[in-house]
């Protein structure tokens, strides 16, 4: 018999009686929602009531929940899938009293398995949502890999046009998906918690309403939350990983809800986030503001500022202590300085864990950290995590640089994660030019130890104050199927408890020897707020339109950094500004006048570190990796006293040395004629090559480029010059000495000229400070000084309206002002304002009932209350 039922909830319930379409509907005065007999429980229909949306599409096959399975076995055996829409039988019900209205969906039966799911759907007087949870039981024989539910399919467009439909979900790097409804069919984004989601929910909407889903879950089970594109529409759902027998009951519901616009203001995802904060804000990871954490160094709620430096600078301290005296405490006397450090590492950047003795050496790191902890400096290496290296940079021979497997064998194999195959954790990693990492397992006791004891604690000794687990992304790493360590097999609560436990002892042994020491992790994830003291960011990373969702919900509770910031790209350093992230610089040992192309004679030669300063040598490019050999040869030079010297040995040999140049940096302007130009001797040369160069766009968008031949062998000195125009849009050009097979080549004398309108040319300078200093300087002084309040320990606002042009980014159109508003810890508002652009720029800002004028000159950042 069908059984129909129609639910009324307002701010108390009125009425409950049948509805012929085959329904049961939850009305709320926010929202309404239908599940169909006919449609065995899946939703049916989504109604904002305020603005009439209808968000939920017709499905060909409609789905509430889809589980994952395999036969149980040693090794697990191949995975199907089992929907709602296979259920034998489904009968669905409702109840209800006074507070609340609860529909209940029961499967009994899925396809040729005795699976039974039972679901509920509840909704109550005392809040917006409605809540799902579910429980599977599954028949002896078979193992639950993941259950995702709730599955809802959205339409596509929402309105008239997808132009104005857009997604976002709480991923660590943040970021807005544009026109989901014109993803190709079949393509999803995913993300996952521990790991790339940094917040438990994820919106659609348009200008004029919008869909909120969350998982309200204070406890941190694995879960992932995808948007992908179907046939019908948009589809989004919630999936739970396990690895499971028995009965299996999620034991937090996630909720669903909507919003709109007020009056003239479009709906838009902050709406979203303000209610997911509303839940967020009772949890553990929002107990205390960062203001008032007493487990915070007086130095950090100082409002720091950040620089990094990499191994070609650790190859020669004295140019880091160099660049402290001469620019960072000559222009930024006073707010203290994170220094962290890239390259450290014994064997090679990222190379682990053999990282004793540090590079250049310990005598040389250490006394390079206490040196500039007197000027006010903060050490910070960030060592690789869970990862062992096994083999790093692979040889022509087919042979490694450095292969470490044996000692994995002989210390580590037990303790390293094994993956669902039963085979022990083994990648390829980009990083590792051909080489391999395994993951230690933290579920392991041994693993927490190691990295306490053998990474951690030894760099605190070094003096460093601040120490972050790298490459463990939102606390993540692979799922572990060991029967042998102390965790179940498969993922499970155990990963956000284990990983929760290392922070903490982590913590606890730096501060033993460190009294100061603060500990990170690489890219946020909400679970950990209270138990680090700064967060990497990396939302100007995100692949769709940039927006800081993590900071929006969180930047009062975590003081976040760009991880890697992009020396003079001032849209970035603009956006992070005002999104109130940690100000980080770019150093360049060109400090004062000089070429802005750097050491294009080669006598400039970090020995200790066998590069060239100025160069980087390029060792790998889309997985392939390059083996060639760069090296100073002081007995074959054009000028000076040496020339830089490639070397290829085998017929695959591949060997680039090459630079960037910054358009805007002193005289290399758009619209500037040029001449790139060398010195080049080949004693063997087995096909043509040359000295390449590109003129690119944001987001490494070519424009424009040329080349210089290298000379026949035995030629002997030969110069080659090549000459371009620098094109509108250019933000950088990149000069790429470049050879392919078997070689012996002598390059000197690089020399990039302006060619002027008169026929001389002049070599093209760069500028005595760097591009980005005025605008650096005034966001330091912000950030340490009057903008404190605002921007390191604000609660993020939805910004009010400014009017302003626009300007191209790697994301597409964004304003050339950027702007946020905040509110300080006393309750005061503030508005802060950045030219994003290298050129002046008019803003018009309503704020507090008045309309405000700006003239913002290139480098202007402004504070309004």
């Amino acid at each position: 018999m069908k059984r129909t039922v129609l639910l009324w909830l307002l701010v108390t319930v009125t009425a409950i009686g049948a509805d012929d379409a085959g329904r049961i509907v939850l009305r709320k005065g926010r929202l309404t929602l239908a599940v169909g007999e006919a449609e065995k429980g899946a939703i049916v229909s989504l109604v904002d009531d305020a603005s009439g949306v209808e968000f939920a599409a017709a499905q060909k096959t409609p789905r509430l929940f889809a589980l994952t399975l395999s036969k149980k076995a040693e090794v697990p055996g191949d995975r199907f899938i089992l929907t709602s829409a296979d259920a034998k039988q489904f009968t669905m019900s409702v109840k209800r009293d006074a507070k609340e209205q609860v529909a209940t969906l029961d499967y009994n039966g899925l396809g040729d398995w005795p699976v039974r799911v039972s679901c509920t759907a509840s909704a109550t007087v005392s809040d917006r949502f409605v809540r799902w949870r579910i429980a599977v039981m599954v028949p002896e024989g078979l193992v639950l890999e993941a259950v995702k539910f709730p599955i809802v399919v959205l339409r596509a467009p929402l309105g008239a046009s997808v132009d104005d439909d857009a997604a976002v979900v709480g991923a660590t790097k943040g970021g807005v998906i544009r026109q989901p409804g014109a993803m190709r069919v079949g393509s999803t984004v995913t993300v996952g918690q521990p790991g790339n989601m940094a917040a438990q929910f994820g919106c659609y909407y348009d200008a004029r309403a919008g869909f909120h889903t969350a998982a309200h879950d204070g406890k941190g089970y694995p879960k992932t939350l995808s948007i992908g594109r179907v046939a019908e529409g948009v589809e989004i759902g919630w999936s739970l990983p396990c690895f499971a027998t028995g009965s299996v009951e999620p034991d937090y519901a996630v909720v669903m809800t909507t919003f709109h616009r007020t009056g003239s203001v479009p709906a838009d995802w902050r709406d979203s986030a303000d209610i997911y904060k509303e839940w967020a804000l009772r949890q553990p990871w929002c107990a205390t503001t960062y203001d008032k954490r007493k487990d915070i160094p007086a130095w950090m709620k100082a409002g720091p500022a950040m620089v990094r430096f990499g191994r070609e600078w650790l190859a020669e301290p004295a140019q880091i202590e160099k660049w402290l005296a001469e620019y960072w405490k000559k222009n930024f006397p006073d707010a203290p300085l994170i220094t962290a450090y890239w390259g450290w590492e014994k064997i090679g950047g990222w190379v682990t864990p053999d990282y004793f003795p540090v590079f250049p050496s310990d005598g040389q790191f250490t006394n390079l950290v206490a040196r500039t902890r007197g000027l006010g400096c903060h050490a910070f290496p960030w060592p690789s995590g869970y990862h062992w290296t096994l083999m790093y940079r692979k040889q022509d021979d087919g042979s490694f640089y450095w292969d470490d497997r044996k000692r994995f064998d002989e210390v580590a194999r037990p303790h390293a994660v094994v993956e669902r195959n039963g085979k022990v954790y083994a990648h390829d990693r980009s990083w590792l030019a051909g080489g391999q990492t395994s993951c230690m397992c933290p579920g392991d006791p041994w693993t927490v130890r190691w990295w306490n004891n053998d990474i951690s604690a030894p760099l605190a000794r070094r003096g460093c104050e601040m120490i972050q687990v790298d490459q463990v992304v939102g606390g993540g790493f692979p799922f572990c199927y060991s029967r042998e360590h102390a965790h179940p097999p498969g993922p499970g609560l155990w990963m956000t408890e284990v990983f929760t436990k290392q922070l903490r002892t982590m913590f606890a042994a730096c501060r033993k020897i460190e009294s100061d020491a603060v500990v990170c992790v690489e890219e946020p994830n909400e679970w950990f707020n209270h138990l680090v003291g700064i967060q990497d960011y990396r939302d100007c990373e995100s692949p769709n339109e940039w927006a800081s969702v993590f900071n929006y919900l969180y930047h009062e509770f975590l003081p976040t950094f760009q991880s890697n910031p992009r020396g003079g790209d001032r849209l970035m350093a603009a956006y992070c500004l005002v999104n109130g992230q940690i100000p980080h610089l770019t150093p360049t040992m060109r400090i004062g006048k000089g070429p802005v192309l750097a050491t294009g004679d080669f006598e400039e030669w970090v020995r200790s570190g066998n590069t060239i300063t100025g160069w980087q040598q390029v060792r790998s490019y889309q997985g392939r990796v390059w083996n060639g050999k760069a090296s100073h040869d002081e007995t074959e030079k054009h000028g000076g006293t040496a020339s830089l010297r490639l070397d290829n040995t085998a017929d695959g040999d591949t060997v680039q040395v090459s630079q960037n140049v910054m358009v805007g940096d002193g005289g290399f302007t758009v619209g500037k004629r040029c001449r790139l130009s060398a010195w080049m001797k080949t004693g063997e040369l087995a096909k043509p090559n040359a000295i390449r160069f590109g003129l690119f766009a944001p987001g490494l968008k070519w424009l424009a480029g040329g080349s210089i031949a290298l000379p026949a062998a035995g030629a002997g000195w030969t110069r080659g010059a090549a000459e371009f125009t620098v094109p509108a849009g250019a933000e950088m050009l990149r000069v790429m000495i470049h050879v392919e097979g078997r070689a012996k080549v002598w390059v000197d004398d690089v020399t990039l000229e302006e060619l002027r309108p008169d026929g001389t040319a002049a070599v093209v300078m760069r500028s005595p400070t760097p591009r980005d200093h005025e605008f650096m300087r005034r966001w330091v002084e912000l950030y340490h000084g009057e903008g404190r309040p605002w921007l390191q320990f604000g609660r993020m606002l939805h910004p009010p309206r400014l009017e302003c042009g626009t300007v191209r980014s790697r994301s597409g159109e964004m304003p050339a002002v950027l702007h946020n508003a905040f509110r300080a810890p006393d309750g005061r508002e503030a508005v802060v304002l950045a030219n994003a652009t290298y050129e002046p720029q008019t803003a018009t800002l309503q704020w507090k009932g008045r309309r405000l004028e700006f003239d913002l000159k290139p480098a202007d950042v402004v504070l309004v209350e």
